[in-house]
């Protein structure tokens, strides 16, 4: 019970302090937990870690991704330094992953195109594939 109860207070503490600092890029270590979101610079597309769960990418009010965590308790999804974006649940089990582990230094960019990529500085290691003229 002390366990749970000091992890709650550190997600807690972690989700209150831990912001997002560029708009359209998640950085290694950084989070987007429940209800927070990347925005492309051009302002039309949207990356959602929404309260039901599911990751989804948006262009307006259309879906064009998803993690398909859907009605999953999740803590959010995390840019981790190995270079893997993961989707956790409230006990640390991994819900989802990009499978791109093993690339330190990595980050997600959500691009004018509509596409979510992540890169390994310069080289992309993956995307959502929902790129759009």
């Amino acid at each position: 019970m002390k366990k749970v109860l000091t992890l709650s207070l550190l997600l807690l503490l972690f989700s209150v302090t831990n912001t997002v600092l560029a708009v359209d890029t998640l950085r290694p270590g950084e989070w987007l937990v429940k209800g927070q979101s990347l925005s492309s610079n051009n302002g039309y597309y949207s990356f959602i870690m929404q309260s039901d769960g599911n990751l989804v990418l948006y262009v307006g009010s259309r879906p064009l991704w998803s993690s398909g965590t859907y009605g999953q308790q999740v803590t959010g999804a995390v840019m981790q330094t190995d270079g893997n974006l993961v989707i956790y649940s409230p006990q640390w089990r991994a819900l989802w992953n990009s499978g791109t582990w093993g690339n330190s230094g990595s980050y997600l960019v959500l691009q004018n195109d509509g596409n979510a990529v992540i890169y390994k500085p310069n080289c992309p290691l993956w995307s959502t594939k929902t790129n759009y003229p």
